[in-house]
């Protein structure tokens, strides 16, 4: 049986899928369709310089050059969501030990929510604290800040 006996396939017709894989990279999420078009332009490209390849081997072409693209470019091309790495939010949480702040509230079985440096904490401490006492962040603890309350003897 010849299935693909009576299709012909151009290297511009690859050429046109690698613009159409395109189009499809910009409007819809995720990164697979810039690598399929990678290799439907290899693929146009072998055509043009091997006129009479047959669509089979212009089809296992295609599969070959979208898988290897495909490895090369997550390897070279990690989409990196956030922006930021695991060591920058690290250093960004730790930056904050030692820092001191003042209690918008009173703290209720030793813990409240507020902003601290901008970013919204729960701080957690040993004992039930005043509004408005000063205290500093002596570490952290998942996503709570851990403090202790600053006395005038213990201020530097």
């Amino acid at each position: 049986m010849e299935l693909f006996s009576q299709l012909v396939l151009e290297f511009w017709h690859w050429w046109i899928l690698a613009c159409l894989m395109l189009v499809l990279e910009m409007v819809l999420p995720g990164i697979i369709f810039l690598w399929l078009s990678v290799a439907a332009a290899v693929v146009g490209f072998v055509v043009l310089l091997v006129p009479d390849l047959a669509i089979e081997l212009q089809l296992i072409a295609f599969g070959v050059f979208s898988v290897l693209s495909f490895v090369i470019g997550r390897r070279f091309f990690r989409p990196n969501l956030s922006g930021a790495s695991d060591e920058d939010v690290s250093s960004t949480r730790s930056s904050l030990v030692g820092k001191t702040t003042v209690l918008t509230e009173k703290t209720t079985n030793g813990r409240v929510r507020q902003s601290v440096y901008g970013s919204s904490w729960v701080l957690k401490s040993n004992h039930d604290l005043a509004k408005g006492q000063k205290v500093r962040v002596s570490g952290i603890e998942g996503s709570m800040l851990l403090i202790e309350p600053v006395t005038a003897d213990t201020e530097s």
